[in-house]
This record gives structure tokens, C-alpha cells and sequence, in this order.
């Protein structure tokens, strides 16, 4: 059985919104957004060819943030160096088969689009996949998703020597891609790189409570008309 970690990085001290994970939107925390989605996954999961897919979920913080006792209970958490990210992605995946990378700051990603992510791997037996080449993503910004296999992480970890390739995860497998690993990209029928939906400012997050009320209207009244089990969130 394929055993899957989500990993979510989060920290408290982003410069141009501090605390971001702890604002708002319709009523729930914006990491709790991401959370839920993530946990979410696994419902597209639970059989996947012959098997079940096993899928845990972990917040990645620095050590120390007040991040940790405020979502302590909401999934499993790995701490460690705040510059060097690929780091604590590698204590928390070297025993899964494969790692996601998600960022804290996506509240709107879906939860079908990250199981998406996980099945290509699945079936290809891709050492990486994800949607986000800048030059080629079509996805929304805000709905980036990563998929590494143990191997590419083991290689990351024991290689990247840059401090951006430590604090930015995967920039050198996309830099400089071993001959080895089987690289594939996510590609959506439309093109919506142009929408934002990360939250960095103020703005993209008042930007993002407007989409998620817009939606959560929507839902209501779909639901009114239909019957809440007959309206399916794609």
C-alpha cells in the first residue's frame, strides 16, 4: 500500500502579512482551509488500483512558532530550521513512498486537485509532478501542488547546497533534474495563471474572502435546489 505525507509549510512571520494562517475566511482560519482540503484528499484516495493509499497529514513549521500549540491536534507537526524548508520536508517523508508539497498561504485549493497530483504519480511512477513551471502553469495561483517520490527527496536532501534550493524545496530538481527521475506536469484544459487566489498582502486575502463567499452563496443555492446530496464540488 502506497504511503502518502501531505506537508503543509507554515510560519507566523511572514513579512507583508504576519500571523496570515491565524486570519478569517468565512469563519475558519486560513490554514484550516488547507488543512481540511488536505485531509480532504484522501476521500479520492482511499482505493486506488489493487489498494488503499495511506495518507497522513503534517504541518511543517519552524521550531518554536506559535503556529505549533495553535494547531497542535489538527494533523501531525514537524519542526525544524525556518531557512531551510527542504529540511524539514525530508525528517517528515523519509519513510513515505511519497511527499506532497502544499504552502500555508493556498486556503482555496482543492481537495480533488491535490489527489489529482498523487494518482499521476501513482500511476506513472513519477519521481516528480506538480503544476507550477512558471513558463508553462495554467493553474490558478494558489492551487500549487507538488508530488515527490523518496528517492528525489533523498537526493534533494543530500545535495542542494544553495540556501534558495534549501529554502525553496524544489528548485533544483526543477533546475537541474537528475537523468534518472521521471519528471511530470499538471496541465489544465484552460489557461488561469492570471488569478490569484495565494494570499500574501492584505488585498489577496480580502481577495480571497470575496471568491470564498461568492462560492459559499452559490453552494447554498445550489444545494436549495437540488438537495444538499445531490450537489457534487468538483
Amino acid at each position: 500500500m502506497p504511503q502518502i505525507i501531505i506537508g503543509i509549510q507554515a510560519r507566523s512571520s511572514s513579512t507583508r502579512l504576519p500571523r496570515k494562517a491565524f486570519e478569517l475566511i468565512g469563519g475558519k482560519r486560513l490554514l484550516d482551509h488547507v488543512i481540511d482540503a488536505s485531509k480532504s484528499a484522501q476521500r479520492y484516495l482511499v482505493r486506488y488500483g489493487r489498494g488503499e493509499v495511506g495518507v497522513d497529514v503534517v504541518l511543517l513549521t519552524p521550531t518554536g512558532d506559535p503556529i505549533v500549540d495553535a494547531f497542535r491536534g489538527r494533523c501531525l507537526i514537524q519542526q525544524g530550521s525556518e531557512q531551510d524548508v527542504l529540511s524539514r520536508y525530508y525528517e517528515a517523508g523519509k519513510t513515505y513512498d511519497y511527499t506532497v508539497r502544499l504552502t500555508g498561504d493556498c486556503p482555496l485549493i482543492p481537495d480533488y486537485l491535490i489527489a489529482k497530483h498523487v494518482k499521476n504519480a501513482l500511476a506513472c511512477s513519477y519521481d516528480y509532478v506538480s503544476n507550477v513551471e512558471e513558463d508553462l502553469r495554467t493553474s490558478i495561483d494558489g492551487h500549487d501542488c507538488e508530488v515527490l517520490s523518496r528517492k528525489l527527496l533523498d537526493h534533494l536532501n543530500e545535495t542542494a547546497e544553495l540556501p534558495a534550493d534549501r529554502e525553496h524545496v524544489t528548485l533544483k530538481a526543477r533546475r537541474e533534474p537528475p537523468s534518472w527521475a521521471k519528471m511530470g506536469f499538471v496541465i489544465n484544459y484552460h489557461d488561469h495563471s492570471n488569478l490569484k487566489f495565494s494570499v500574501d498582502t492584505v488585498e489577496d486575502l480580502e481577495r480571497v474572502r470575496e471568491e470564498y463567499d461568492r462560492r459559499e452563496k452559490k453552494l447554498y443555492a445550489a444545494e436549495r435546489k437540488f438537495g444538499k446530496q445531490s450537489v457534487h464540488r468538483l
